[in-house]
């Protein structure tokens, strides 16, 4: 297991590298691209600046979290800038053991509940086969991606969905991405993550 530190440009190569794996990937052109906020929405943001602009139709976000992501707020903000970086790199893989194993112990989370956007709904409901890339910026249990996926195609059962992310931290996810720029376990500590260090 590794930690990676993306400063923004670093980030911005990899979004434009991740792009032109989708790019290849033999989809000729997605009717919507389906960010996860929040992570996945900058990952999107930064994607679409890279991808051909007539290889999609329309954007959206979609809000679901891991319940341990709503706890990481105020002054334990502060106090993870004030870290070493080794500490910090200790610790997130210590949380991503951690999620690992409340996973085998527990079993997978109850689905949330997952609320698509309105035009999102009707271009799964008006397309026969609708194709829709999912973003977001890591796999780890897969939880929060399966929802996602699950929902889409609840409302059409023959959508084709492509899944991108920029890494997928555990062996085992209940999903898998279709385009992943890391498959062994790294760790990304991005431009917005709460224990970024900017200098």
């Amino acid at each position: 297991m590794q930690v990676l530190t993306l400063d923004t440009n670093a980030f911005d190569r990899h979004a434009k590298q991740l792009s032109l794996m989708v790019t290849e990937g033999g989809v000729m052109k997605f009717d919507a691209v389906v960010a996860i906020r929040r992570g996945g929405s900058f990952v999107c943001d930064a994607f679409c600046r890279h991808f051909p602009k007539d290889r999609y139709g329309a954007r959206y976000d979609v809000k679901l979290q891991r319940p341990s992501t709503k706890h990481k707020k105020g002054t334990v903000n502060k106090l993870l800038k004030c870290l070493p970086t080794i500490i910090l790199n200790l610790m997130r893989m210590a949380e991503s053991n951690l999620l690992s194993l409340k996973r085998i112990v527990n079993g997978p989370h109850p689905a949330p509940k997952v609320e698509l956007p309105d035009g999102l709904v009707s271009i799964l409901q008006n397309a026969n086969t609708p194709y829709i890339l999912v973003i977001d910026d890591a796999i780890d249990s897969g939880d929060t991606l399966f929802a996602i996926v699950s929902a889409l195609k609840g409302i059409n059962p023959d959508t084709e969905t492509r899944i991108a992310v920029m890494t997928e931290t555990t062996k085992r996810p209940c999903i898998h991405a279709d385009y992943s720029l890391y498959r062994n376990k790294t760790l990304i500590r991005f431009p917005w993550s709460n224990d970024y260090k900017s200098h």
